[in-house]
């Protein structure tokens, strides 16, 4: 199988934020779809079971999209994508511009945000797909496209962990 022919498939990237008891976690996503129009909209998470996100969403039932522009800072992907806040002194957070809305944390500067709650959940051997209703929806500041998987592969993959390595010196000194 080439592996490489599901990259074709357009989809985007996604800052996902989930409470962590009085803190909060997150991490990178991209596996995401709306499958309905209906009131309120459905959409779909695929959620690695690895993720200490996983385990989190799983507690909680609700957390956050921030949808990614193209216009994005490569060490927010890097932040994000790169480290666990399984690891307590990762607080993945204190790094970037955000903000709190409704007990939640949102990136600011992306397209545009969603606040989900998870209706059903199923486990598809390394994934767990959560079936979620959209509680709030708005668009963002940034009036450019939402970056895609793709794009981020081929424009974006290497300034991004030039950027976590950057940002692991910094912070070993």
């Amino acid at each position: 199988m080439d592996k490489s022919a599901l990259m074709k498939l357009s989809y985007g990237l996604y800052v996902l934020g989930v409470k962590n008891g009085d803190g909060f976690g997150g991490c990178i996503v991209d596996a995401v779809a709306q499958i309905s129009q209906s009131d309120p909209p459905n959409v779909v998470l695929g959620s690695n079971l690895r993720n200490y996100s996983n385990e989190l969403i799983k507690k909680t039932g609700v957390f956050t999209l921030s949808i990614l522009g193209v216009d994005v800072d490569p060490f927010v992907i890097a932040n994000f994508g790169f480290q666990s806040a399984r690891n307590e002194s990762v607080d993945k957070w204190a790094h970037v511009p955000h903000f709190e809305k409704d007990g939640l944390l949102y990136l600011e500067g992306a397209v545009s945000y969603l606040r989900l709650k998870v209706k059903e959940q199923q486990e598809l051997g390394s994934h767990t797909l959560f079936l979620c209703e959209t509680k709030d929806a708005w668009l963002g500041e940034s009036i450019v496209k939402p970056l895609i998987y793709g794009d981020y592969q081929a424009d974006m993959k290497d300034a991004t962990m030039a950027a976590f390595k950057a940002f692991q010196e910094k912070n070993q000194k």
